[in-house]
């Protein structure tokens, strides 16, 4: 499986239905919803991968799996 925010290798697991969640050796371990995960596709936006792994990063003090819910900002433009 690939990584959905930089399309590396990573690892899918067993999550909440309607959620992604994956563990890549360079994001880390996150969850993204499945209607963002095909709303993004859809419109063919991919991540600016520094910026998110930043977010990820800052969000890993709250809870050891961040879940991407909201991705204003952590676009490529």
């Amino acid at each position: 499986m690939t990584c959905l925010i930089c399309a590396g290798p990573a690892e899918e697991l067993a999550c909440p239905e309607r959620w992604e969640e994956r563990k890549c050796a360079e994001c880390g371990h996150y969850r993204m919803p499945q209607a963002l995960v095909l709303a993004l596709m859809d419109q063919g936006q991919i991540f600016d991968v520094g910026k998110a792994r930043a977010w990820l990063m800052s969000h890993r003090n709250e809870t050891p799996i961040p879940s991407l819910e909201k991705v204003s900002g952590l676009l490529r433009t």
